[in-house]
């Protein structure tokens, strides 16, 4: 039995349907409703669990894609836990890198500063 569905229309350009055209027959979609309803399917699905969330899309290639779907055979790991452990690396890496760096400035800054001379009128 078959779900009951709502005939809607919209309007769109001749661009969009020919990329709507080029999507049929991929991913098991037969027809333009079918991709359009996976659209919406995929659009209502990503959404954020909180309002403060927001949402990236990474387009990954063939070789990677293989890549995510063995760790999620393998390990159980989501291609949005693997994103979101490799953003969570990224940003620790670029912090530990800025700390590094203003560790170097700093020390530099104290080596001048030691072998600046000071003249005699601004001591006492």
């Amino acid at each position: 039995m078959t779900t009951p569905n709502t005939l809607i229309s919209l309007r769109i350009t001749d661009e969009e349907v020919a990329l709507l055209d080029a999507r049929v027959g991929l991913d098991g979609a037969r027809n333009r409703s079918d991709v359009i309803r996976a659209a919406i399917r995929s659009f209502l699905e990503d959404q954020p669990l909180l309002p403060d969330m927001d949402t990236i899309t990474i387009p990954v290639g063939r070789s990677m894609k293989s890549i995510l779907g063995d760790l999620y055979e393998l390990h159980g790991i989501s291609h949005q836990q693997a994103a979101s452990q490799g953003l969570q690396d990224y940003v620790r890496k670029i912090i530990q890198e800025e700390a590094s760096l203003n560790e170097i400035l700093a020390e530099g800054l104290e080596v001048a500063r030691s072998k600046t001379v000071g003249r005699k009128e601004f001591t006492e």
